[in-house]
């Protein structure tokens, strides 16, 4: 009976100390990170039967149970995740709008508005060379200001992939370190609650990067961490790793894959969220779309000013020249074009109508004897082929040269107009002051009058049928040059070396009246230009050409607003997922120290017990 006495008093002062060591264990990591409470699961030993009585036999310490709520976790790795995408993009968005407000941004509309003023003071004496020079130097400012401006903010775009690599490098050293975890705990018995411990640390940190999911495996083999969508990062004692790799169509947009083996999976990003999501969108999404309209606002004022050049005469009496890149040259309308490296496409994006031309990027693709275009508002729809020509929001693509099944280009109408814009002359003299357009031309329809070529023919009229079918060519007296023809014409219109052009919208009884001869002083052309700065002819009639600018500056300043609210809300989600587990799993000083007391008096009266079986066996051994 001593001996069972002394059996029980030792497991109880075995089972009290190692609550104490718990309690001290827990004291000590109070204020460890990611530390999860531990506590000791006692359970009551198996009775002995004597003479028919059941006698309890003591106490054993059934588990260190780690005070642990997966749900808890699940809401706080998500919160997580969020709170990391939503600062991050908060920033960018921040950085974004600090450009818009630095003093290359603000110098755009100031130097646009400083050329209309150039013009203005030109068009009071429009043979004054002087004024002519100061309107090319305005000229000049615009296109380097613009030039540079769009290096400034394509570099961004480096920035962020060069963020991109580092993140991947960190969330590849976090695959290893959650891979060894995995391993050390296959080593060692269970329970791992101090592992268990790092290891919620190390996804933790993960799911800052990407959204991040944890399944355990069977037969206590580890846990599968999936990132993403579903991808496999970890699985049990193996890690995969991630690396970016040369985009498609666009080798320079380069994307996710993972290393399986010797091979290489592309994976998708559209749910990786995180800061890895936040890098992506800043990359693919904020920096083209600055770039994107940026480009549309220079494409305008170019396209414009190149027009009104081509429907005047210079100093000289020549029809006037380009005076910025042609939006339309060969050159540029490939360049909105992105293929693979391997395409044998040819494609070539052409500007046809600036007030439905939007920014962004478009995606064509072939597929099933069909081509299929995917605006930037992310619709598909299958698109028609005209004469081997395609037409869209005020773009006309020709296809020279079709692609491939199932290949897909990128078309990207406005994304470098801002780059390559370039002055065309530095000659004054060539500035087309005079508008070879006459005050007598009376036409109510949407149709265009452009010279081509001056020739012989210098004063003439081209007049629309009263049924809108033909047109025909009189001189100022009424005398018919060109007898009735199909209306609209296929091309330019050739008469007495006189060529010029005339598209289809034309109203009937429309009547344009030109006049090439040369007239000292005349400004026509140059108020033409200065109406550029007041005409609603962008975005189908709403905004002018230095509304674009300021439109940009509100929406990313709404976008920057919007994201920062976003942020606060994903905070507060953060910190009450954080209280959540500081309840369930969190050291509180004070019921320590009240189990510390508890488990040490506990410790002192078993040790009494085990006092109690050795003076009852001393006094047996005494009876002798």
């Amino acid at each position: 009976m001593a001996s069972d006495l002394l059996n029980l008093g030792a497991q109880s002062v075995l089972t009290a100390q190692r609550q104490l060591n718990t309690t001290g264990h827990n004291i000590s990591n109070v204020n460890t990170k990611g530390y999860n409470r531990q506590s000791v699961i006692q359970g009551t030993n198996m009775p002995h039967q004597y003479g028919g009585e059941t006698y309890g036999m003591g106490v054993h310490v059934d588990k260190v149970r780690r005070s642990w709520d997966q749900f808890a976790v699940n809401e706080l790795n998500l919160s997580t995740t969020n709170h990391a995408n939503r600062v991050d993009d908060e920033e960018n968005l921040e950085m974004l709008s600090s450009m818009l407000d630095s003093v290359a941004s603000k110098k755009i509309p100031e130097n646009l508005n400083e050329w209309f003023d150039a013009v203005k003071s030109l068009a009071d004496s429009p043979n004054d060379v002087g004024a002519r020079k100061v309107v090319l130097e305005k000229a000049e400012l615009i296109t380097q200001n613009l030039n540079d401006f769009h290096e400034t903010v394509r570099l961004q775009s480096d920035i962020a992939n060069k963020k991109l690599d580092l993140a991947i490098e960190r969330v590849n050293q976090l695959a290893i370190e959650i891979r060894d975890m995995h391993r050390l705990m296959m080593r060692t018995p269970g329970p791992h609650n101090d592992l268990m411990d790092t290891h919620e640390k190390l996804i933790a940190e993960l799911s800052e990067y990407t959204k991040v999911t944890v399944t355990p495996r069977k037969n206590a083999e580890g846990f599968n961490v999936h990132i993403g969508n579903g991808h496999t990062l970890v699985s049990g004692t193996e890690a995969s790793q991630l690396t970016m790799i040369d985009g498609y169509p666009d080798v320079h947009q380069h994307r996710l894959a993972m290393i399986e083996g010797k091979g290489l999976k592309a994976i998708t990003t559209r749910d990786i969220d995180g800061k890895i999501g936040a890098m992506l969108s800043m990359r693919d999404e904020k920096i083209p779309y600055l770039m994107d309209e940026l480009g549309r606002m220079t494409t305008a004022f170019s396209h414009d000013i190149n027009q009104l050049q081509s429907q005047g005469l210079d100093l000289r009496g020549n029809i006037g020249g380009l005076m910025f890149t042609d939006v339309n040259s060969q050159v540029v309308a490939k360049s909105r074009v992105v293929t693979s490296s391997n395409s044998t496409a040819d494609i070539e994006v052409y500007i046809e109508d600036l007030s439905r031309l939007i920014g962004g990027e478009y995606s064509l693709q072939y597929t099933d004897g069909d081509y299929y275009i995917t605006r930037p508002n992310g619709q598909q729809s299958i698109v028609p082929i005209i004469g081997n020509s395609i037409a869209i929001d005020g773009i006309r693509i020709d296809i020279k040269n079709g692609l491939q099944a199932g290949e897909r280009v990128l078309i990207r109408p406005t994304r470098n107009a801002a780059a390559q814009i370039k002055m065309e002359t530095n000659d004054p003299s060539e500035i087309a002051a005079q508008s070879y357009e006459a005050s007598t031309t009376f036409a109510q329809g949407s149709a265009e009058f452009f010279i081509v070529n001056a020739g012989d023919l210098r004063e003439f009229e081209v007049i629309i049928s009263p049924n809108g079918q033909q047109f025909a060519v009189t001189d100022t007296d009424g005398n018919i040059l060109l007898a009735p023809q199909p209306y609209p014409p296929s091309g330019p219109v050739t008469v007495l070396g006189t060529s010029f052009a005339i598209t289809s919208g034309a109203l009937p009884n429309d009547k344009f009246t030109a006049n090439l001869v040369p007239s000292e002083g005349d400004n026509g052309n140059l108020l033409n230009m200065q109406d550029i700065q007041t005409k609603k002819h962008m975005n189908d009639g709403e905004s002018t050409v230095l509304d674009l600018y300021h439109n940009l500056n509100t929406d990313v300043g709404l976008q920057m607003s919007t994201a920062s609210r976003l942020t606060d809300v994903s905070r507060l989600e953060k910190e009450t997922a954080q209280e959540r587990i500081a309840t369930i799993s969190g050291v509180n000083l004070d019921e320590e120290a009240a189990n510390m007391m508890k488990f040490q008096q506990i410790y002192m009266a078993s040790s009494r017990i085990m006092q109690a079986s050795n003076d009852t066996f001393n006094a047996i051994l005494a009876l002798r």
